[in-house]
């Protein structure tokens, strides 16, 4: 052990860089007695960094016993620092009294009587010690004892909680996801008081070392599911910090196709009923939104505002949704298909006022349909970089500007600009923003079928489509359910939304250990 110590502190004296297998012998060298000796270890790391603070002082009249304290600024809760720790260690400390325990015993008597925090750990390696302090963890290190005490007051300047900017709800809660893990986990806590709802931590990223949490409901959810969740998580292997969009894209079981297939969130009370399902949620700290495994497709066109509202008003919302979906992949392709094609289906009267809005367009309609759905796409990429209230202007001047100088300038007609404004509008009316992009996707090939071959084109995009969904997969769980393959339970919610004292069973398309989700109710509806 002596011999690791010498080579490890030659290594740092000359300023070069450590191998593997000499990092792998770092995992165990022993911190040593002597608070000048883990200084020494400490200064090539600590000396480079200068948001590093190490506070040196005595806890005894006698001076005999002398403690640093090392944090980094802006990591922790300077309060909780001040006045539980450093406070404590320099006014109520009693060596005499301590002394009767014996020096091994120290350390646990200092966490156990003088320490008014929550998270206190005993750290006896170097690695473990260097690691705890980039982390963001309070390291306190005694002289004369191997031992140094890790305190869990991590804080600082956080975002407070606000209502979510892309989930907004007219009666639901107006809670929504912060960048912090512990408080989003506590936000699901709030709605689920449930001992069986189960939190685990792990950490993905070599050197960002980002904080991830697994969280499902142990009597509900599928043990299958949550393994393959967290071995996939486990396999993540990235140097960088980690956020929610880049697990999803680690996680996902087609990486290739348009269609997102893990949801993301930024409401508890969407991620509490999703638990509650038999799902498996994914918190990763930094990210403001919580990832729900595994998903379906019917849940991107599913708001929590289906469930607020009284049923028929939630089904006509949802169907409207499907419509809107169908419209904003379509639309533009089925005008180039019966202008350019089968213009015997368009009625006459119909065909003779578009072909005099045309007469002077000098593009053909295909071509016209693509110009204007390339500038409508450019809008809409500029409105969101944009800062919000200068972001609204630009779009909505832009569209209108845009679309009445095309007009006048002969090189669009009305009703291409029409087109491109109703499925705009239809994109955006999707109950996640996964989803709009993959129809702001699917628009251009769906576009180009019909331009080449009519509505014949059209029809083999459709079925494409509708063959890659039925393929695709969400953690080995059929993503296009309950429509393919057909679960006639779960078809109350698909489409339309039953009446909720009606949905006694769990999803039949989630697999889960426990079906039932609520009793019978006993009514008689009056007539």
């Amino acid at each position: 052990m002596k011999v690791f110590k010498k080579l490890f502190l030659n290594l740092l004296n000359k300023d070069c860089k450590m191998t593997e297998s000499q990092a792998d012998c770092l995992e165990n060298i022993k911190l040593p007695c002597k608070l000048t000796k883990k200084m020494e270890m400490l200064k090539p790391h600590i000396i480079k960094n200068k948001d590093i603070v190490t506070r040196s002082f005595y806890i005894d009249k006698d001076k005999d016993l002398q403690v640093t304290v090392i944090y980094i600024v802006g990591l922790i809760d300077t309060n909780i620092l001040n006045r539980d720790v450093l406070k404590r260690l320099m006014m109520s400390y009693n060596r005499k009294k301590m002394k009767k325990e014996g020096t091994k015993l120290l350390i646990d008597q200092i966490s156990r009587t003088l320490l008014s925090v929550g998270q206190v750990k005993k750290v006896d390696t170097f690695a473990d010690l260097l690691q705890k302090i980039f982390d963001g963890l309070t390291i306190i290190m005694f002289d004369g004892l191997s031992e140094v005490l890790s305190i869990d007051i991590r804080g600082g300047q956080e975002r407070d909680i606000s209502e979510p900017t892309r989930e907004n709800t007219l009666r639901g809660c107006r809670e929504g996801f912060v960048e912090n893990i512990d408080v989003n986990i506590a936000l699901v806590r709030r709605k689920i008081r449930d001992p069986k709802l189960v939190v685990e931590k792990t950490i993905v990223g070599r050197r960002g070392r980002t904080d991830v949490a697994f969280l499902y409901i142990e009597d509900i959810a599928d043990p299958r599911i949550v393994k393959e969740v967290k071995e996939r998580v486990a396999k993540i292997d990235i140097d960088g910090r980690v956020c929610a969009g880049s697990i999803e894209q680690w996680i996902e079981d087609s990486p290739y196709s348009f269609f997102p297939q893990i949801l993301a969130t930024e409401r508890p009370d969407k991620v509490a009923a999703q638990l509650l399902e038999g799902r498996v949620a994914i918190i990763s700290n930094g990210t403001p939104s919580v990832l729900i495994l595994p998903s379906l497709f019917v849940q991107f066109l599913q708001s929590p505002d289906d469930y607020f509202e009284r049923t028929y008003i939630g089904s006509f919302t949802r169907g409207l949704r499907y419509i809107a979906f169908f419209l904003a992949v379509s639309l533009p392709a089925i005008y180039v298909a019966l202008l350019g094609f089968q213009q015997e289906l368009i009625p006459f009267n119909l065909i003779v006022s578009l072909a005099e809005s045309r007469k002077e367009v000098p593009f053909p309609v295909a071509v016209e349909a693509i110009i204007q759905e390339l500038i409508i796409q450019l809008i809409i990429e500029t409105g969101l970089r944009l800062p919000t209230p200068l972001g609204q202007t630009v779009g909505v001047v832009g569209g209108i500007v845009l679309g009445q100088a095309a007009i006048a300038a002969k090189l669009a007609s009305p009703a291409v600009v029409i087109i491109t404004a109703v499925t705009t509008i239809c994109t955006f009316a999707m109950a996640t923003s996964s989803i709009s992009m993959a129809t702001r996707i699917l628009r251009l090939p769906m576009l180009i079928l019909a331009s080449t071959f009519g509505l014949f084109g059209f029809s083999l995009g459709w079925l494409i489509i509708f063959a890659h969904l039925v393929s695709l997969e969400s953690v080995g769980v059929p993503y296009f359910a309950p429509f393919a393959p057909m679960r006639f339970a779960d078809l109350k919610d698909s489409f339309y939304r039953n009446f909720t004292w009606k949905m006694e069973n769990r999803p039949v398309s989630i697999p889960n250990i426990n079906k039932k989700r609520q009793g019978k109710k006993d009514r008689k509806d009056k007539k």
